[in-house]
């Protein structure tokens, strides 16, 4: 029989995997029931005339200023919270930002606006997976928590774009630019798999972005595919940096918000007007359909890539909510359009597609992600080979930068072990005790000899409670030769055994309002621990993490 922490283990690795399917199948269905009400609203704005495309996405930011105004936060990310919640100790989606940022996010999409509906979606999946581990977190891992956000926010992705295997390497590679989230591969996997199949069930199982032609591929096209890789990481590093002044421009809330809804109510019905339709609005799926025609001009497709630029710019600085997924798409298919117009290459459909892949990757720092996205988005498996040169050619053009604001460059170290540190190690062995029977008027002079400001009461070797050197001075002097060091030792705080981790000494330690603990063996006093030794493992918890 196996017993002990392995079998411990086990079962807590067992229950992530069910707390990852409950995960999954609650946002497959929160998503689908998202996307079913905002997508329709999304259809009917962009059916509107001109005129009426320079109102709505204006007023629609207009709307999102004041919703933060009233909730009292002006915090805009989606997928930006997900990552930030991921580099920090204890990090967690709270249900109640996740509710105001998904409203403000389907006024967001709703209005026109050019954001990706990921950004939400990802939002409610990691909240789910925060939701659930806080509710039965007593019976996971501390990192557990962490694991079902991650798992959460890939089955977020997973639903909305139709592509499990996306969600997966896209919730694991966007907290770094170099490297992967750990312990949440299985987890992940399941709670794509299933957010997935919940969403199919209720919305369909048609391609996202069905392309459509041959996926065979030359020499020629493998070159052209690096050069197309080139190309986007250049593009996407200008892009990473204009998006980042977006974000700091220094002017009041109300200042930024109008400007940026003016110019929009300028673009709208410019753009409607010069493309002929609104490519340059909207989550933009039915733009890259539209772009990758082969009678579009390079003039009309540059247009249009710098049209949809701008009004993404736009959004961002006047405080929209939603995704940067699809708009990085989005741009990375309108390159490759005007590379495929420009070169002419026999396959017409080779450069759009792995474009998105190129650009997609280089944005977010993704570019598994982004291959993988082209295979189950596009329907297009054939087009890996030259996807995957390409995200890897854009991500070295790519430098340093990102779309993402919090990705840090890869895992700091391991921090489990820190957490599992037994308090033998951190505690001062050996310390003086207190005989129960002793009064105040030997106990406290001879603590303050040893600079001692409390000490473990023991009646013979036997640990019975704990003396504070301020309890006794709470006491008047003059009573002191009538009171017992056991009648004001606290006896209600259990002690800590020396295998115990100090992660768990250090919550019981808060919840007793005790600024130290005895740690025993049997019933014999081995050391005290006390909150600054806690805290101290706990500033080098911190600062670990935020190592980058």
């Amino acid at each position: 029989m196996v017993s002990g922490p392995s079998a411990a283990d086990g079962a807590g690795f067992h229950l992530v995997l069910l707390f990852a399917t409950a995960t999954g199948a609650i946002t497959g269905v929160a998503v689908a029931g998202f996307d079913a009400a905002v997508q329709p609203t999304v259809g009917w704005v962009l059916d509107r005339p001109a005129w009426m495309l320079a109102a709505i996405p204006a007023l629609g930011l207009v709307v999102v200023y004041a919703l933060g105004v009233l909730w009292g936060s002006s915090d805009t990310t989606t997928t930006d919270a997900y990552v930030r919640a991921y580099h920090q100790r204890d990090g967690r989606l709270t249900v109640r930002h996740a509710v105001h940022k998904v409203v403000a996010s389907a006024v967001t999409l709703g209005s026109g606006n050019a954001f990706g509906f990921e950004g939400p979606a990802m939002l409610i999946g990691g909240t789910v997976g925060s939701s659930i581990d806080e509710r039965f977190g007593s019976r996971l891992r501390r990192d557990d928590a962490k694991v079902l956000m991650v798992a959460g926010a890939a089955a977020g992705v997973a639903a909305v774009f139709k592509a499990p295997l996306t969600g997966v390497v896209f919730a694991l590679e966007v907290p770094y630019r170099s490297d992967l989230a750990r312990r949440a591969l299985l987890p992940t996997l399941v709670a794509s798999g299933v957010a997935y199949l919940s969403y199919v069930a209720l919305i369909g199982t048609e391609p996202l972005l069905a392309t459509g032609g041959s996926a065979p591929f030359d020499l020629r096209d493998l070159g052209g595919g690096v050069l197309l890789g080139a190309c986007c990481g250049v593009l996407a590093r200008f892009g990473a940096v204009a998006l980042a002044h977006a974000k700091d421009i220094p002017v009041s809330g109300p200042v930024r918000v109008l400007g940026a809804a003016t110019a929009i109510a300028v673009i709208a019905p410019l753009g409607h007007w010069w493309l002929g339709g609104p490519f340059h609005l909207g989550p933009s799926y039915e733009t890259i359909a539209w772009a990758t025609d082969p009678d579009r001009t390079v003039t009309v497709l540059v247009a249009v890539l710098a049209l949809r630029a701008l009004t993404t710019w736009l959004g961002v600085a006047g405080g929209g909510i939603g995704g940067l997924f699809i708009p990085l798409v989005t741009q990375g298919a309108i390159i490759g359009a005007i590379c495929q117009q420009i070169v002419q290459a026999p396959n017409a459909r080779l450069l759009p597609t792995i474009g998105i892949a190129a650009f997609l990757g280089a944005g977010y720092r993704t570019p598994l992600a982004g291959v993988a996205f082209v295979a189950e988005a596009t329907g297009q498996p054939g087009f890996l080979v030259p996807a995957l040169l390409a995200a890897a050619t854009a991500q070295i053009t790519m430098g340093p930068h990102s779309f993402s604001a919090y990705q840090r460059n890869e895992r700091a170290p391991d921090l489990e072990p820190l957490t599992r540190l037994p308090v033998a190690e951190i505690m001062s062995p050996n310390v003086d005790t207190v005989d129960a029977s002793l009064s105040l008027d030997r106990v406290a002079p001879e603590m303050m000899r040893r600079n001692r400001r409390w000490a473990p009461v023991t009646e013979g070797s036997r640990y019975v409670g704990l003396i504070a050197l301020a309890d006794v001075a709470e006491v008047s002097e003059d009573d002191w030769p009538n009171v017992t060091a056991i009648e004001m030792a606290r006896t209600d705080l259990v002690p800590a055994r020396p295998d115990e981790p100090v992660s768990v000494v250090a919550a019981r330690l808060r919840a007793s309002d005790s600024d130290a603990v005895a740690v025993i063996e049997g019933e014999s006093v081995v050391g005290v621990v006390t909150r600054r030794d806690l805290e101290n493992v706990e500033l080098l918890l911190d600062r670990l993490a935020g190592d980058t």
